[in-house]
């Protein structure tokens, strides 16, 4: 009856050292592209878009150029270029790393909560970009590296670490499941 209920217990030390491997190792190809220079441009073009069609039915005057958004306030005009790191592909990108490198769960359930993660990373940093342009037309471009930097960079750090902590304890205590 005691060999039945010995599960091969793993030490927390063990499982945390497994953690810390997998996520450097992860870590590797963000290195790489982040090295080598590596851009997508279709996903700037995508992220432009949406923001020059948002902007316009704000009221905005703008072009759009690639991607690169022209916004006319007054008699200025600013350049505003979504660049690679403005799609926020490293916060996708570190929800995904964090989700798989946690030695919990199966990669199924992994696999939903990295798509989900993906796209509220997606979402949030579409926001971030939004009310970056939105807060500089209105108070002055001034502001814009003070948003855009110390409101927002620290703001998608948290989220990516809060959207991993609501799932691992989420997989902790199993909730949502039958």
């Amino acid at each position: 009856m005691k060999a039945r209920n010995r599960r091969k217990k793993v030490e927390p030390w063990k499982k945390v050292l497994q953690f810390l491997i997998a996520f450097n190792a992860l870590a590797i190809p963000l290195y790489i592209a982040m090295y080598t220079g590596f851009e997508f441009q279709p996903l700037q073009e995508f992220n432009s878009q949406m923001l020059y069609y948002t902007l316009q039915a704000l009221g905005y005057n703008v072009q759009l150029d690639g991607s690169s958004i022209h916004l006319i306030a007054g008699l200025e005009a600013h350049k505003i270029d979504v660049s690679w790191d403005s799609t926020g592909w490293k916060s996708m990108y570190a929800v995904a790393a964090l989700i798989i490198a946690t030695p919990i769960s199966t990669m199924e359930k992994k696999g939903k909560f990295i798509l989900a993660g993906i796209a509220a990373m997606f979402v949030l940093n579409y926001l971030r970009i939004t009310t970056t342009i939105i807060i500089s037309a209105t108070y002055g471009f001034g502001f814009f590296d003070v948003v855009h930097t110390v409101l927002w960079r620290e703001g998608l750090i948290l989220a990516v670490v809060g959207y991993w902590f609501f799932w691992l304890r989420r997989e902790n205590y199993k909730i949502g499941e039958r």
